[in-house]
């Protein structure tokens, strides 16, 4: 009975400090308060090691103020800002919350408590006194956001689109914060909602774009440059049919299929004109594709919008348009001799390796020097090594040029020497040197002579 007393008195005294600490917690701790007049923010952080912790709790205090006054929102606009944005309401409150709590300001210190292993913040922040100075700086905004907008639709009007595109971004810019709400304004006597009215403003000028290529279909050569620029003319079409050219647009060129050295980005000119010079198509595919598209995040500076903005700019339909390259191999004429021990040899080894390999790159080979692109010479011959142990030693010395016709200039050149072969007798072992000589040049030779074409 003693020891069942002893144990039970033990226990009692565990519980005692756990008993002063709840004691000792403020009832803002154990219990959330509730005020119909102010936001509330309580945060807490662990100490241990952190020394930071009463930055971290403030935060925490903060963050949790922020998500008080964001629970308000209208469930209604933010549907509209997830259709608009193609973000997910998670999202889209997620953003608004952080938002929220960058813009926080008039929050005061209620209270603090800590103990050895936490520290807790309690701030509030008067609900009355948020509303006034959230609807001070929305009518700034707004107002900001209403003069760029105008000052876009006096560009459209002038036929600057590419000017008023920027006007219509830069209106949202000072509305970020703000963008569940429902952003009503007037317009010479008209109420509007500007949210929406931007929307429809950028999505119906990018509609009425078009970009006209010079030529769809082009055709090209692996590893040359093409003989003429790519050409794209941006437009704007009126209701009545007319059309008008759009200066000063950023437009961007890609291969979506296929691979080629180019200058991506450009500007339309006065006249609606951009073009673009491909000096090398690099890849082998006999059908390459370059999309043409007004290239966004030049027209708008994708590091000064918030997500939200970005989730719009990506969901929009821009105008664009493809070029279709039909792509032929570059044309070899390959000459050359091959000699083993002095006599040149029936069956050649030298080319058909050269011509393998080339193959394999999309090249193609013709018996007609002057519709060459390149000439491939070279000079091979075989010469007697050492016997030993009944084992026959033959050597290959090879040199091998290339020159492009269309400069008439060498542009490659390599040298092989001392490509060995070993078999039962000389003329075998000659034969097995010049098999070498084939596997060299297709882990030497071309990978280097497609180097220099691309370099």
């Amino acid at each position: 009975m003693r020891r069942m007393i002893s144990g039970v008195f033990l226990s009692l005294l565990l519980l005692i400090p756990y008993g002063l600490c709840l004691a000792q917690m403020p009832e803002w701790i154990l219990k959330r308060p509730i005020s119909p007049d102010y936001y509330i923010g309580i945060g807490m952080a662990e100490k241990g090691e952190n020394y930071d912790y009463v930055t971290q709790a403030r935060n925490a205090a903060l963050s949790d103020l922020s998500s008080e006054i964001t629970v308000n929102i209208s469930s209604e606009l933010v549907d509209i800002a997830v259709e608009q944005s193609g973000l997910s309401e998670a999202q889209i409150r997620q953003e608004i919350r952080i938002t929220t709590q960058s813009e926080l300001e008039g929050y005061e210190l209620v209270d603090s408590w800590e103990d050895q292993h936490e520290y807790w913040v309690y701030y509030r922040l008067s609900k009355s006194l948020y509303a006034a100075r959230k609807q001070e700086k929305l009518d700034n905004a707004l107002s900001l956001a209403r003069d760029l907008y105008i000052n876009g639709e006096q560009a459209h009007r002038a036929g600057e689109y590419t000017n008023a595109l920027q006007y219509y971004f830069q209106a949202y810019q000072p509305i970020q914060p703000y963008f569940a709400e429902p952003l009503q304004t007037n317009i010479d006597g008209e109420s509007i909602y500007l949210k929406n009215t931007l929307y429809t403003a950028i999505q119906s000028t990018l509609s009425q774009m078009e970009l006209i290529p010079d030529a769809n279909k082009i055709e090209a050569k692996t590893g040359r440059a093409l003989e003429k620029p790519l050409g794209v003319k941006a437009v704007f079409h009126h209701q009545n049919d007319e059309q008008s050219p759009v200066a000063n647009m950023p437009v961007t060129f890609q291969f979506i299929r296929g691979e080629g050295t180019l200058l991506e980005n450009t500007t339309t000119d006065k006249d609606g004109q951009a073009t673009c010079q491909i000096s090398a198509v690099t890849a082998p595919d006999n059908i390459q594709i370059v999309r043409t598209s007004v290239d966004m995040d030049r027209l708008v500076n994708p590091d000064s919008a918030s997500t939200m903005i970005q989730g719009i700019i990506e969901g929009l339909t821009t105008p664009e348009t493809r070029f279709i390259l039909t792509v032929t191999g570059l044309t070899v004429f390959v000459e050359g001799s091959e000699q083993n021990f002095g006599t040149d040899m029936e069956v050649a080894y030298v080319e058909p390796a050269l011509k393998n390999a080339l193959s394999e790159k999309g090249f193609a080979f013709t018996d007609d020097m002057a519709e060459a692109d390149f000439i491939i010479e070279y000079q091979a011959q075989s010469r007697k090594g050492s016997v030993m142990y009944g084992q026959h030693v033959a050597f290959v010395d090879m040199n091998i040029s290339v020159i492009d016709m269309q400069s008439g200039e060498e542009i490659y050149k390599q040298r092989f020497q001392n490509v060995r072969g070993i078999h039962l007798d000389f003329d075998r072992a000659g034969l097995k040197a010049y098999e070498n000589v084939g596997e060299e040049i297709t882990r030497d030779f071309i990978p280097a002579f497609l180097a220099k074409l691309e370099g």
